[in-house]
């Protein structure tokens, strides 16, 4: 009874596996165009030496395989993206149908209890125990309901993907008009070719420069996009020194046939991957592209491969089913000899609270970005206990390897401001990126809240990126600060981020008592004179303060532990020596269940108004050495009992 049939919701193909498949599509494709391409580039040689009147039709033999290998090549980009695309369709599925199944099977365990409860009953002869069944029937109705219409989503999109794939006329049949072999179609080409060659040798030429190769690589067809990209494959990995503004980015891709956008994530992924302006589903796309181009590349060294490595595991989620979508937002393969990485957790396109995660020193892609896009995670969890539903689905936390972070100590670079600097410039303009790209008239999610959350050297880099910043964002977040450096930050109104009704900025700063190394930091920076960095949890700042100590909610007892250290997320081992430093395990910042965690969830979801007092962590007494009694031991981390609860609210 109340069976809700699941099967139609099985047997969904794997979309790793559909991406395995599609990748080397495009590489089997060109070598087919680049071995037709060579054969008829030798056939021409026979011009010279036959001499015949069928000697014209005999050289322009040639031409038409040459025009049936890129009509070839264009129609499997088409089923390339057509996979790609079915591939993400299935992901997101996937992640649904992990969450609805979890659902039925609480459902079936109220189920029977139920059915347990009436059979009972009417064992003792109470028969309107039966007529309580409308709310289980309803439930099961709904559940079911919820199933069918997912399996349909799927088959909505195995069609799409199909009728995608089946569109591709035949490789000998009509060629598109954008493979004219025409005299004059080849010399405008070459003229386009040439002149963006020359604007590649002039670095691009400023952001005018940049706004003309944009145009003249829409000039160009899907098939002249991709054998331009093979000819130019080093340029267009690494993209524009000097993007056009986001407006107009915007505009030229709108204007772009869906042929050519496939083909440029394709030939030119470095170019669409970085550029504010392109919806953030295409640059992730392109961005792997990309990677995947630099880690087959055979120059790239071991190290860059173990380096790279990471960042595909940062896409992979421990429990892809329960876990939000990942995808790289924006990806350098060089920056001072190392990779620098994005990687978002959610949909950048749609989110309407979006959170910016600016990490501290030596997070770097190969040593930090696993951790860091953990503490994203961790985040982007918390954060989704503090909103209500629909709320909470549209949500992103971004884990931002973005900037070249400081060595750590005894390296001197973490005590001097020159790196936050450079850092806090491409922040900025990440920031100021997401704003434009999201303000759009069409975007029906409506503006965005836009947060940022910075740990140790990152607030100093975030706190010259939000007074660079053109827009303001919602609220700033900073824990455990390696200091502001005052004489250019003389508080937090000098920040661009929004102020509450009293005027005051939504600027909120923290750090625990244990952390002994962010006060080291700050007293550091000082020994290099004009660079001194101040504290920004003192008055001189205004930021809004809360603890990170530990307590007990006042109204439900509920305990939230400490943070014993300097880290985001906690790692030593109680007890041992690296905790003279390092947080212990589950008691860093971001760490679940820690009141540093809950209350930065809390300010960078605009509902720092609400963090509570806490009811201070209780200590309890233990014997000592030689039977002696301490006056207090160690912190103790529980939920009060309602006795306890009710004696300290007395208080």
């Amino acid at each position: 009874m109340y069976e809700i049939d699941t099967s139609v919701v099985e047997g969904w193909p794997d979309p790793a596996a559909l991406e395995e498949a599609a990748a080397p599509l495009l590489e089997h494709a060109q070598g087919v165009v680049n071995v037709v391409q060579a054969a008829a580039s030798e056939w021409s040689g026979l011009a010279d030496v036959y001499r015949a009147p069928e000697a014209a039709e005999l050289v322009a033999a040639f031409g038409k395989p040459v025009q049936v290998s890129e009509a070839l090549r264009t129609g499997v980009v088409v089923v390339y993206r057509a996979l790609l695309g079915y591939a993400d369709t299935v992901r997101d599925l996937n992640r649904r149908r992990g969450l609805l199944l979890d659902e039925i099977e609480v459902f079936y365990r109220e189920r029977d209890t139920y059915l347990e409860r009436v059979a009972l009953m009417e064992g003792m002869g109470d028969g309107s125990a039966s007529m309580s069944g409308t709310a289980v029937a309803y439930e099961a109705e709904d559940l079911d309901r919820r199933v069918r219409s997912l399996a349909a989503e799927h088959e909505q999109a195995e069609n799409d993907c199909a009728r995608r794939i089946n569109s591709v006329p035949p490789a000998d049949g009509p060629v598109p008009a954008y493979y004219d072999a025409g005299t004059a179609t080849d010399l405008a080409v070459d003229r386009t070719r040439s002149r963006l060659h020359y604007l590649e040798s002039a670095h691009g030429g400023g952001a005018a420069g940049s706004l003309e190769m944009l145009a003249l690589l829409k000039s160009l067809t899907p098939g002249q996009l991709l054998d331009y990209g093979m000819a130019e494959a080093d340029f267009l990995r690494s993209g524009l020194a000097s993007p056009p503004p986001v407006d107009q980015v915007r505009d030229w891709w709108a204007g772009l046939s869906p042929e050519q956008q496939a083909a440029l994530m394709v030939a030119a992924p470095g170019v669409i991957e970085n550029l504010n302006g392109i919806p953030y589903k295409a640059r992730a796309k392109a961005n792997r592209v990309n990677l995947d181009a630099v880690f087959k590349d055979p120059r790239t060294s071991d190290e860059d491969k173990a380096a790279l490595q990471v960042i595909y595991d940062a896409l992979e989620p421990a429990d892809e089913l329960q876990a939000a979508q990942r995808s790289i937002v924006s990806f350098t393969p060089d920056e001072n000899g190392k990779p620098l990485v994005a990687v978002a957790i959610g949909d950048l396109d749609t989110a309407t609270n979006v959170t910016w995660n600016v990490p501290g020193m030596r997070t770097t892609v190969a040593d930090g970005l696993e951790s860091w896009t953990k503490s994203a995670q961790d985040l982007y969890n918390t954060q989704g206990q503090s909103l209500d539903a629909p709320e909470a689905g549209r949500r992103a936390v971004v884990s931002w390897v973005g900037y070249d972070s400081p060595e750590e100590p005894p390296s001197g670079e973490v005590l001097s401001t020159e790196l936050a600097k450079a850092g806090g410039a491409k922040l900025a303009a990440a920031l100021d990126g997401f704003t434009e790209t999201r303000a759009t008239p069409e975007d029906d999610h409506g503006r965005p809240r836009l947060n940022v959350v910075a740990h140790s050297y990152g607030t100093t880099t975030a706190s010259y990126a939000l007074k660079a910043t053109r827009h303001e964002v919602a609220t700033a977040t900073f824990f455990g600060s390696a200091g502001i450096e005052w004489r250019e930050i003389g508080s937090a109104a000098d920040l661009h981020v929004a102020k509450d009704p009293a005027g005051k900025p939504e600027v909120y700063v923290t750090a625990a008592s244990e952390d002994r190394v962010a006060p080291l930091g700050i007293l550091g920076s000082g020994l290099r004179g004009r660079e001194g960095r101040w504290d920004p949890t003192g008055d001189w700042f205004g930021g809004k303060n809360f603890s990170s100590e530990g307590g007990y909610d006042p109204d439900t007892g509920t305990v939230y532990t400490r943070t014993t250290g300097h880290d985001a997320k906690g790692w030593a081992a109680e007890g041992s020596g690296d905790t003279v430093f390092a947080a212990t395990s589950d008691h860093g910042y971001l760490d679940p269940d820690t009141e540093s965690a809950h209350n930065i969830a809390m300010t960078s979801t605009g509902r720092g108004h609400l963090i509570k007092e806490l009811i201070p962590l209780r200590h309890e007494e233990r014997p000592g050495y030689g039977g002696m009694d301490y006056p207090t031991g160690p912190l103790i981390e529980r939920d009060l009992t309602p006795e306890e609860l009710a004696k300290e609210r007395s208080k």
